[in-house]
């Protein structure tokens, strides 16, 4: 993210995308979620006037407003990568497409931008590049001929500057299409992929480590709406949990609708797993009344799919063997983005998503209690079936529903979830696990 740059009065935003531009006749429906998302995410820009020329989208500020403040960008710089579907925003003036306005912008604006360039601590290689777009093939200078004339009329007064077209430090971008022309002199890097709301909708397991959060971010990159689940213990979880999850659900609502949260105590499975199956086996049962729990509710909120931060092989839970014997438990579909990921990688994205500092605060979570010294690596499916035959599977999935509340992430008030959604206190007396013994 540039911290050299100089304000200047810009009058547009120049926003890229990547992916929409495969979507065919769809894509003007893409293009509509991606300014619906970029002007909730960036409402602190104000309302904005979208304009949709082939393959870009323009934002102006509303009349009366002009341009945008240096309040707007240090806002958009900020909040350009939380915004799903967006690959960079530039912003810059919108102009008439003509030679002699674009002369005179470049005139007006080139030295304020150099001066702040040469002024920047630390110090950056003095390369220049300008990059040139020309859509429209009647105007009378080619991209290279335009490139050429502004090197020509910039860089003798300013002989520091060494020419780079591949890796240039100050960067001058011009598009020129038949109805205006663009110039900027900077690119600010999005959150890529898909608009949010084009995927459909998913229930993510959140915890307040590192992983889960990411691996909600990361979905809703693709385009989907997350809402959330998180499973507590409590009285051998502290509140401070609950007020972890969230913060961290407030932080990730910056990229999308307000996705709903849900809190589950697990505690009357845990005690009977406890009790009555082999504590080698404890964290798979814990995760296979997780999901049980977190089908219904994905049902009952319409999801499409479940979503978990694991990734293979990181701790006992989440190995091959231990992980099918889990999927076994519901027959929804159980995503896991960061399943492959390196542990730095999703630390890094953490940080870059602001989740990383709310996640390294001390709170123990449910998979935290009653933990086994040695858990199982490679379960097999019918050693945890003969574990789970001793148990009244319905009875503690109402127990722990019983329990359950909504929380309003922004207020912290919570509601009593069954009383929402009464119809869930009605639940199958039979497992969730097909061929289970009843």
């Amino acid at each position: 993210m540039s911290t050299w740059q100089p304000y200047l009065p810009y009058n547009a935003l120049l926003c890229r995308y990547n992916e929409i531009a495969t979507k065919g006749r769809n894509r003007h429906l893409f293009e509509e979620h991606l300014a619906e998302g970029l002007q909730r995410i960036l409402g602190g820009l104000g309302l904005l006037d979208f304009r949709f020329p082939h393959g870009r989208i323009f934002a102006l500020p509303k009349a009366p407003k002009t341009a945008f403040t240096p309040a707007d960008l240090d806002l958009l710089r900020q909040k350009a990568r939380l915004v799903p579907g967006l690959v960079s925003v530039s912003p810059g003036f919108l102009l008439r497409p003509n030679l002699e306005e674009i002369d005179g912008a470049v005139r007006q604006h080139f030295p304020t931008v150099h001066a702040a360039f040469r002024a920047c601590s630390p110090p950056l290689e003095p390369t220049y590049a300008m990059r040139t777009r020309r859509s429209d093939k009647s105007f009378p200078l080619t991209s290279e001929q335009l490139e050429r004339r502004f090197a020509e009329l910039l860089l003798p007064e300013r002989p520091e500057l060494r020419l780079d077209l591949r890796h240039a430090n100050l960067v001058m971008e011009l598009e020129v299409r038949r109805h205006q022309a663009f110039l900027s002199f900077e690119r600010i890097a999005g959150a890529g992929g898909l608009p949010p709301g084009t995927g459909g909708r998913v229930l993510a397991l959140l915890s307040g480590g590192f992983d889960s959060p990411v691996a909600c971010h990361q979905m809703m990159r693709r385009g989907c709406m997350v809402d959330f689940i998180t499973f507590h213990s409590s009285p051998y979880t502290p509140p401070a949990f609950l007020t972890k999850v969230c913060t961290l659900v407030r932080k990730l609502n910056e990229c999308q609708r307000r996705g709903r949260l849900i809190a589950v105590n697990l505690l009357p499975a845990q005690l009977a797993i406890r009790d009555h199956c082999r504590s080698r086996h404890r964290t798979v049962l814990y995760r296979r009344f997780m999901l049980r729990i977190a089908a219904l509710v994905a049902q009952d909120f319409e999801a499409m799919a479940l979503v978990t931060g694991d990734n293979l092989g990181q701790v006992a839970s989440q190995t091959l063997p231990n992980m099918a014997a889990i999927n076994a438990a519901t027959s929804i579909m159980v995503l896991r983005p960061l399943l492959t990921y390196d542990k730095l990688d999703t630390l890094a994205l953490a940080e870059h998503i602001g989740t990383h500092a709310i996640s390294v605060e001390p709170a123990p979570d449910s998979c935290t209690v009653f933990a086994p010294d040695d858990p199982a690596t490679a379960v097999e499916l019918d050693a945890i079936l003969d574990d789970e035959a001793g148990l009244d599977i319905a009875a503690l999935t109402k127990a722990c529903l019983a329990g359950a509340c909504v929380i309003n992430a922004n207020s912290m008030r919570q509601y009593d979830y069954l009383k929402i959604h009464p119809h869930l206190d009605d639940l199958p007396e039979t497992p969730a696990t097909p061929g289970a013994p009843a």
